[in-house]
């Protein structure tokens, strides 16, 4: 039986269309403008996703900005 930890945190579903398409994103390291809930819009390239957040390195930053996958609005590729 899942504990509900067990359930919350369950595996990328790779066969949804999104998540492909942020792989692709990521593999081709295009530069990107994410908006989010407040209103903010962040502009890099996504290095990495999982079940929670997407990484994002700022164009002239050196570490990357975690965000949380549910305080995202938008995904949109800027080339």
């Amino acid at each position: 039986m899942q504990s509900a930890f067990d359930a919350k945190h369950s595996r990328l579903d790779t066969s949804l269309p999104s998540i492909r398409h942020l792989q692709d994103l990521i593999r081709n390291r295009k530069l990107v403008q994410i908006e989010i809930t407040t209103g903010e819009a962040l502009e890099g390239v996504l290095a990495w996703q999982d079940v929670d957040y997407l990484a994002l390195r700022e164009p002239m930053g050196e570490s990357l900005v975690l965000i949380n996958r549910a305080a995202v609005v938008l995904v949109r590729s800027l080339r």
